[in-house]
């Protein structure tokens, strides 16, 4: 009986330990997304072409690089687990990002629906993008 009790608290303690995993928040409005950036981890991982041809300033280029080692360097780079960490790009990969980092201990991570040209479309025909290598 103390064997199935024992069982029963094991795997509602995973189940918790599952669904408190911290998941990326899909942000639309550019106002909303902006208000982020003060003191936030902000990377652009889309390839370094693109990047350079323009990215939202403050944003770092990171593409070319291996999700793999994108989230190494992301949580290396980011000591406190509770600091905002935005990143612009292909959703799939974003996503699959923020698991690893999610995994790490990382909490407030945000992206921008449909990536960097919705961003640019949102912003209106007045937005200017940084161009260059924003490292």
């Amino acid at each position: 009986m103390k064997k199935l009790g024992l069982i029963i608290v094991l795997l509602f303690i995973s189940f918790v330990l599952i669904s408190c995993k911290a998941k990326p928040v899909e942000i639309s409005d550019v106002d909303e997304f902006e208000k982020l950036f003060d003191g936030a981890i902000k990377y652009d991982i889309r390839s370094e072409a693109a990047c350079e041809e323009g990215h939202i300033k403050g944003f770092v280029c990171m593409g070319g690089k291996e999700n793999d080692t994108l989230i190494h360097n992301i949580d290396l780079v980011t000591k406190n687990r509770d600091q905002a960490i935005i990143l612009i790009g292909d959703e799939e990969q974003i996503l699959y990002i923020f698991e690893g980092l999610s995994k790490k201990g990382h909490k407030n991570m945000y992206y921008f629906d449909g990536g960097y040209e919705s961003y640019v479309a949102s912003k209106g025909e007045g937005y200017i993008p940084e161009t260059g290598c924003g490292c």
